[in-house]
């Protein structure tokens, strides 16, 4: 319980709004991922903002990731009295949505989920690695999402929807070269799907990585957040075509840059060790 409570962080105040829990893409802590972009726009429209930090950066088995977020928005929705909204970048969209699969509680303290560049069906990009992992191994988090995994096939089994309660938004690109360039756009059964380019049309941006830092991305999520259902984007103002960077807190990003420099690193000291194969998975989803 004490490593659980010790992942999940709040920033003080932020206004009296629903509260916002970041979950971060794979490698980074939620801090490096939103804390100088996300957590810093919400607080002006009156959200407080919290952020969870899987185990070892997000690269071991999901399944024990999962927990932390599960931990965190029982404990938030308890604090505050209000449900909570989930937002996750990659890899963090895998965990809030395997959250409210698996999770037959969260559903009703959760008002928003809403995801960005998550790998529902899986990426060539993990898949690569596969080849290699009866040798070296691979991040056992990275065998989870490559294609065809059997993470990805529970997650999605049958199609079957999303619990009720919870508005599902999943925003993507088709400048994703990780996730949308080798199998088309993530599909989360019973989510309203949004590209950035449904916005702006034709736009050649943003990335994978971007998508955090994007001007019609942020409209897409905070829209979700601020209205009821999910993400509309008849709503994002047309001209934000035009602003490829939302609004950043300098200080903030100064701070989470030796997180971004150290990052080769931090995946080799925090995934050890490597497995040879998926992590089976657990009686629950199977």
């Amino acid at each position: 319980m004490a490593e659980l409570a010790a992942a999940l962080h709040c920033e003080p105040g932020g206004g009296d709004g629903s509260t916002v829990l970041f979950v971060p893409a794979t490698g980074l802590t939620g801090y490096e991922n939103f804390a100088w972009n996300y957590v810093a726009e919400l607080r002006k429209a009156g959200h407080p903002s919290c952020w969870v930090d899987p185990p070892g950066r997000g690269l071991r088995d999901m399944q024990e990731s999962v927990e932390y977020v599960v931990y965190a928005a029982r404990v938030i929705e308890e604090r505050t009295g209000r449900k909570v909204d989930l937002v996750g970048h990659s890899q963090g969209g895998l965990l809030v949505a395997w959250a409210l699969r698996f999770w037959p509680d969260l559903a009703g303290k959760v008002d928003d989920a809403v995801t960005l560049g998550a790998p529902f069906q899986g990426t060539q990009l993990a898949s690569s690695c596969l080849p290699l992992s009866e040798v070296t191994g691979c991040p056992a988090s990275v065998l989870q999402f490559a294609r065809d995994s059997n993470w990805s096939k529970a997650l999605t089994a049958d199609g079957t929807a999303m619990p009720a309660g919870p508005s599902y938004t999943t925003v993507y690109s088709t400048a994703d070269e990780s996730v949308v360039a080798d199998g088309g756009p993530p599909a989360l059964p019973g989510a309203t799907r949004v590209g950035v380019q449904d916005v702006c049309p034709g736009r050649p941006w943003p990335s994978h990585v971007a998508l955090v830092v994007d001007q019609v991305s942020y409209d897409l999520v905070a829209d979700a957040i601020g209205h009821p259902g999910p993400a509309d984007p008849a709503r994002v103002d047309p001209a934000d075509c035009a602003r490829l960077v939302m609004p950043l807190n300098t200080a903030e990003a100064v701070a989470a840059l030796p997180g971004f420099l150290a990052f080769p690193l931090e995946i080799l000291l925090h995934s050890r060790p490597w497995a040879a194969e998926e992590p089976p998975l657990r009686p629950y989803a199977r």
